[in-house]
């Protein structure tokens, strides 16, 4: 059965679930509505006359369009996560995040969850720019210790808060550097374009708090490189995913579009399922 997807957010992660839909690589999947904010980049969208463009929420909201949709496709920011998640569970939409550091507040993502549950819909988090969080979770009784470390080149950086009121600046990095150790709840707020991978770990595992995160600047490096290691009674999991950066925006790794059309794809064939 075709689903109707629509899109939030226009970035390279938004143009790259878009293309491939229109390339007819989902099965079963249809674009059919863009929202995003900024009016001069909905402007730039190469026509297409099955979907339908807006850069106002309540006339996206609010119109037939909307009211059609099965999918809703969250690629713009947490901000936008927070400020219309809620009115998509209660349209009885499913609702994709990318933008997963908004769930860094336990509190939002509790009453998005009962939402859910009351609307009978789903949220679902892509595995992203990692790998391995459908083992993580089925060990996170089990977890004693989890940790992300993730290295990216410095202009990667460009725009984080942690710069703000930091010693380090970002323009003089010349060597690799730490930036950044301490839990996932602290990391995304200082990187919150850099490290949703590590409150996907941490949702997946043994919480935000305990799951510890180190960020790396390389000017030498021209990956994204993600190292992950938990440790328990049933063992150990050691992850490294080294992926090439968006060719859009380097603060996003490309496997984090293949990660969000792979899991729409999932969406819209569930007769057949590869992993939990």
């Amino acid at each position: 059965m075709e689903k109707k997807v629509g899109v939030i957010g226009y970035g390279s992660i938004g143009r790259e679930i878009i293309a491939a839909i229109r390339r007819q690589e989902i099965p079963n999947a249809k674009i059919v509505a863009l929202f995003d904010k900024e009016s001069q980049v909905i402007s730039s969208v190469d026509y297409d006359s099955q979907l339908h463009l807006f850069s106002d929420f309540n006339e996206f909201y609010n119109s037939p369009i909307y009211t059609s949709l099965d999918i809703v496709i969250e690629c713009a920011s947490k901000e936008a996560v927070r400020e219309y998640g809620k009115k998509i569970i209660e349209s009885k939409k499913d609702l994709m995040v990318l933008s997963v550091g908004a769930f860094s507040d336990k509190e939002y993502l509790s009453e998005l969850q009962n939402l859910s549950n009351l609307n009978n819909t789903r949220i679902l988090i892509p595995t992203g720019a990692i790998a391995g969080l459908d083992s993580i979770r089925s060990v996170k009784k089990y977890l004693d210790y989890l940790t992300i470390t993730t290295t990216k080149h410095p202009k990667s950086f460009v725009g984080a808060p942690f710069f703000k009121n930091s010693i380090i600046k970002l323009e003089e990095i010349s060597n690799k550097e730490t930036l950044f150790e301490g839990n996932a709840i602290t990391a995304i707020q200082l990187f919150p374009q850099n490290v949703n991978v590590a409150v996907s770990i941490a949702l997946a595992g043994i919480g935000l708090e305990k799951t510890r995160v180190k960020i790396i600047a390389d000017p030498m490096i021209s990956v994204n490189r993600h190292e992950i290691l938990g440790k328990g009674s049933f063992g150990e999991i050691h992850i490294i995913v080294q992926n090439v950066p968006s060719p859009t925006n380097p603060k996003t790794s490309y496997l984090a579009s293949l990660s969000a059309i792979e899991c729409l794809r999932s969406m819209c064939n569930e007769n057949f399922r590869i992993g939990t």
